[in-house]
């Protein structure tokens, strides 16, 4: 019985971290592309770079949702 109720608490947690992660990268996300219209808005400048880390947090948060997907 308690190896049963650990592995489910096992989960659990594991299920946490990873919505954590998922909301840790949509702020960091969001963070980049808002950094990029400030930029673009007050200094008339493009820096491609917070776009493409931008990004790439959007590509790894597809991932993750796949992989959600399939394990939980």
């Amino acid at each position: 019985m308690l190896k049963k109720g650990l592995l489910k608490a096992v989960g659990v947690t594991i299920y946490l971290v990873y919505l954590l992660i998922m909301f840790a990268l949509f702020g960091t996300s969001a963070s980049y592309f808002a950094r990029f219209l400030y930029r673009y808005w007050v200094y008339k400048e493009m820096d491609q770079m917070l776009i493409f880390k931008a990004g790439g947090c959007a590509l790894l948060i597809m991932t993750l949702s796949a992989i959600g997907a399939l394990l939980f």
